[in-house]
């Protein structure tokens, strides 16, 4: 199993990215994308810790972790520049929150 959208304390999620993970790596997954929202005044907060988080766990977990970003609330101009933004920080994985 893969999951390509998941949320941590980062955002409105409930666990840690590691603790996330390791939930993951027991129900038998392969591997999960970290996708914590952001807008333009988080991103690279968020960003940095999430590919900080992705780099420590994969040195030894078995579920592979995936960093990305979930854009959320920004006027769907902004989305390509801050989708870009994203991936110069580290992200993999864009997704773009529906109600943007």
């Amino acid at each position: 199993m893969i999951d390509l959208h998941t949320h941590t304390i980062l955002s409105d999620g409930q666990l840690l990215p590691s603790e996330l993970a390791r939930r993951a790596e027991v129900a038998g997954y392969r591997a999960l994308a970290v996708t914590d929202h952001v807008d333009h005044g988080n991103i690279d907060w968020v960003l940095e810790r999430t590919v900080e988080a992705c780099r420590a766990w994969n040195r030894h977990g078995r579920v592979q972790l995936v960093p990305g970003v979930e854009i959320t609330h920004v006027h769907p101009r902004a989305v390509a520049e801050l989708a870009e933004r994203a991936r110069k920080g580290g992200a993999r994985i864009v997704v773009v929150h529906g109600e943007t």
